[in-house]
């Protein structure tokens, strides 16, 4: 007879999400001068994916810092600061960068 095990899950620190949020925001906020580098080093034929593909990973990882930041700031954290700096500049950049991504596949693929 097999008995079922119970596994208990931690629940991440808030100001370990707080310290993540605003880290991968700013990682996010880097990573535009780093597509830019990237895209006018490439040759022609690779611009246009080079460029959507650094532009979602930078709308990614801003969102990711955002919800990070958000969960930090519903769970209680001490860091109240850069909870809602990680936040606010993860959603802003993510969002920003998630409609500018989808508005130019839409203009590559017409």
């Amino acid at each position: 007879m097999m008995r079922a095990v119970a596994m208990a899950i931690p629940a991440p620190d808030p100001d370990d999400d707080a310290r993540l949020g605003l880290r991968l925001a700013l990682i996010g906020l880097a990573g535009i001068p780093l597509t830019i580098v990237v895209v006018g080093l490439a040759p022609h034929a690779l611009r246009a994916g080079l460029y959507l593909v650094g532009l979602g990973a930078v709308a990614l990882v801003s969102l990711i810092g955002g919800v990070r930041g958000r969960r930090a700031l519903s769970a209680g954290t001490a860091l109240r600061a850069r909870a809602i700096a990680g936040a606010v500049l993860g959603f802003w950049l993510g969002i920003t960068a998630a409609v500018l991504w989808f508005w130019t596949l839409i203009g590559v693929t017409l």
